[in-house]
């Protein structure tokens, strides 16, 4: 808890969210969290790998490869390629392996933006045998950043509980996002918010991420909304200071 300043709250009723003419409904959790995070600070790739690493949900780390599965690595590479296109350069953490399987790796990188820091994560999911690709960066990274610290520290759940209720499982889900928010595909237009919702393998998660005062010294919100069926329900909102 060194950076990060928690404050347990109450929940106040469902929200609905609207994008893409779709709309979201975070029904009432069990318990909801509101957190500060200093992007400068808690949202350097480095910063967020040892959060995975203090919390057990990821193990061994390594700079090389940890498979000797073809497959597995071909996938490797591809994430990798994305990351350097895409400009996830920088401050690249080691290898780790999740659940202490070598096929089931966790790493990072990281791309400066105006703000501050994006921090961007690949992993794998193997699914019917074959390897599939998964990424996720800015916002999603720092709703499964904190909810893993908060879910650990407090709640004490296990490693694999938080592997299980956090961690993306969808086949090729790639959530490359910014700080300043979604952009449109059609005009190349910035649209200050963004919404995604993957799965789990205990349920699903929604992230909706806005920006209040773009620019340094602003902020932007996540909210993070974890069902995890009958387990648990957690709603977490997440400032993210500029700074």
């Amino acid at each position: 808890m060194k950076r990060r300043k928690f404050i347990r709250g109450t929940a106040c009723g469902a929200v609905s969210l609207i994008a893409s003419s779709r709309t979201f409904f975070f029904p009432k959790p069990v318990s909801a969290q509101s957190i500060n995070y200093i992007l400068s600070l808690d949202g350097r790739s480095d910063a967020v790998f040892q959060n995975f690493l203090q919390a057990n949900v990821v193990a061994n780390p390594t700079d090389t490869i940890p498979s000797t599965n073809g497959a597995i690595i071909a996938a490797i590479e591809s994430t990798q390629q994305q990351f350097t296109v895409r400009g996830f350069n920088a401050n690249s953490t080691p290898f780790a392996k999740r659940l202490n399987n070598s096929n089931n790796p966790l790493w990072g990188r990281q791309r400066q933006e105006d703000v501050g820091p994006n921090p961007g994560f690949g992993t794998i999911q193997i699914s019917n045998n074959r390897p599939k690709e998964i990424a996720f960066t800015g916002s999603t990274t720092a709703g499964i950043d904190s909810a893993i610290r908060v879910l650990g520290s407090d709640e004490n759940l296990d490693p694999r509980a938080l592997d299980y209720a956090l961690m993306p499982v969808e086949e090729q889900f790639e959530d490359w996002g910014t700080w300043a928010g979604d952009i449109n595909p059609n005009d190349g237009t910035v649209i200050p918010r963004s919404f995604t919702r993957y799965g789990t393998r205990y349920g699903h998660v929604i992230r909706q991420y806005e920006v209040v005062e773009p620019g340094l010294g602003g902020f932007g919100v996540v909210r993070m909304f974890v069902d995890s069926g009958t387990r648990f329900k957690y709603d977490f909102n997440i400032r993210v200071d500029f700074a």
